[in-house]
């Protein structure tokens, strides 16, 4: 797969493909049905397949001051394009110059690009004031367009904005069962306060992130944490400590079956289920003993939850711990 980041003024030349357009954050299943319809078009038309995507994040570029949580980065995006079998991504940059395009001018840019299908969703929404929709891309006449009707998970419609309530509240089995995957949070492992080490003698590694996330809820979870070539099994807190009085929020994990430094390592970190929600402990003992049942909690669940750890592992290309 070729990323190729382009600005509407200075359109390279490119390949002949059907694309689907839109900024795709979580990549869900209803986006992968929009990707998979591209992919099996470009087939039939004997062309290549494309995602064309927008970056930065519009709101970051109308509301600079405004903080743009999101369920994936475009690094994240990218990724998941290439394992559901996307062969070029196309980044278009965001500007108030490329938002205050008119609707006919948004049908050149994308005829520059040598798309000759697009696909799109269909509440899909374009050019300056979102003045273009599915009806206006369906009327002009330089390619094809297919709208791929709403994806429907109990009558109701797979989309971020219902998928970012569910992670924010904690519920990120729900969150998992509409991306299609295990929800993730990616950066790289700092120093924390060591009381997992030196204290509950349940050594943690802690995450800092480099990106705007949609964080899960304080709380407890079962999980997974990757690094370099493999994924383990793990337990992971979202919280401030309270047993130890902390202010700061830490992201920090228990990995199951390893015992190595992580320190400065790039990592990302699963959240398969919610155990339970973060408490006071009374003391130390008391503490230790609970994560030590959310430790036996979090390998059931692995078991459980199976095919979504299987998955998980080959969308991200890591092999399985086995104790």
């Amino acid at each position: 797969m070729e990323i190729i980041r382009i600005n509407y003024r200075n359109i390279p030349e490119l390949p002949k493909s059907v694309a689907c357009i839109g900024f795709f954050d979580g990549i869900h299943r209803g986006h992968q049905a929009l990707l998979k319809k591209s992919i099996s078009w470009a087939k039939e038309k004997n062309m290549y397949s494309s995602m064309i995507t927008f970056d930065p994040d519009p709101w970051k570029v109308f509301f600079p001051q405004k903080v743009c949580e999101h369920l994936t980065t475009i690094r994240d995006r990218v990724h998941i394009a290439k394992k559901i079998g996307i062969d070029y991504v196309y980044v278009l940059t965001f500007s108030k110059g490329f938002a205050a395009n008119s609707v006919e001018d948004f049908h050149e840019i994308l005829h520059k690009m040598n798309i000759q299908a697009l696909v799109c969703g269909f509440d899909f929404q374009y050019a300056s004031k979102n003045s273009g929709n599915v009806h206006t891309l369906q009327n002009q006449s330089y390619f094809e367009v297919e709208v791929v009707s709403s994806i429907n998970e109990e009558d109701q419609k797979i989309s971020s904005s219902r998928i970012e309530p569910l992670v924010k509240s904690g519920d990120v089995l729900k969150a998992n069962q509409l991306l299609g995957y295990v929800y993730s949070l990616s950066g790289y492992i700092g120093h924390g306060f060591k009381r997992g080490t030196n204290i509950l003698r349940i050594p943690t590694a802690n995450l800092n992130l480099k990106d705007e996330y949609v964080l899960p809820q304080v709380a407890v979870y079962s999980g997974m944490v990757s690094f370099e070539d493999c994924i383990y099994p793990a337990m992971i807190n979202v919280g401030r400590n309270p047993t130890f009085d902390n202010e700061l929020l830490t992201i920090e994990a228990h990995i199951i079956g390893f015992n190595g430094d992580l320190y400065d390592k790039n990592a990302r970190f699963f959240f398969l289920n919610k155990i339970r929600d973060e408490k006071k402990f009374d003391s130390i003992d008391e503490l230790r003993n609970q994560l030590l049942k959310d430790i036996e909690t979090t390998k059931n669940e692995m078991i459980t939850y199976k095919d979504f750890v299987e998955s998980t592992s080959v969308l991200w290309d890591k092999k399985l711990f086995n104790e």
